[in-house]
Formats: C-alpha cells, structure tokens, sequence
C-alpha cells in the first residue's frame, strides 16, 4: 500500500511532524460566513429585596439550646 497510515521508520532518525493546514478557526469561519450571532449582554438585576430575607436568617435564634457552661468546661484526661 502507498498509503498507509502505518509505516516503518529507523529509530535513530527524528520523526516526521505533521505539517500544520493553514485552515481558518472555526470562529473565524462563524464571522466569515455570518453565523457568528452577538449575544445580548444582559447584567443581572440584584435587587436589595434579599437582603432582609439574609438578615431574618441571621438575626434569628436557630432553635438549638446551647448551655454557656458547656462551652466552657475543659477535659481533665485521668493518666493514671
């Protein structure tokens, strides 16, 4: 075969590179062909609504009983 995409090279001899095809990019080909479509630039609207959501969440007591004592209390390991 002649063109087979195997083939036999001596070991001492560097590789063949693969030419590079001096083809245009495929965004160059959208704006070429006028397929390329800008997109709408859209900023989000963030309004100030949410922050008295956050704020009843922070503000609020989470329903869990915490002792102040047991906060403080220290472990005595006994290394007898």
């Amino acid at each position: 075969m002649l063109n087979s995409p195997l083939r036999e090279a001596p070991r001492n001899q560097r590789a063949a590179v693969i030419p590079l095809k001096q083809e245009t990019s495929l965004l160059d080909w959208l704006q070429a062909s006028g397929r390329l479509i800008a997109r709408d630039h859209h900023e989000p609207d963030y309004s100030d609504d949410g922050e008295e959501e956050i704020s009843e969440f922070l503000g609020g007591d989470d329903g869990i009983g915490y002792d102040d004592d047991d906060m403080d209390d220290e472990i005595e390991i006994d290394e007898s």
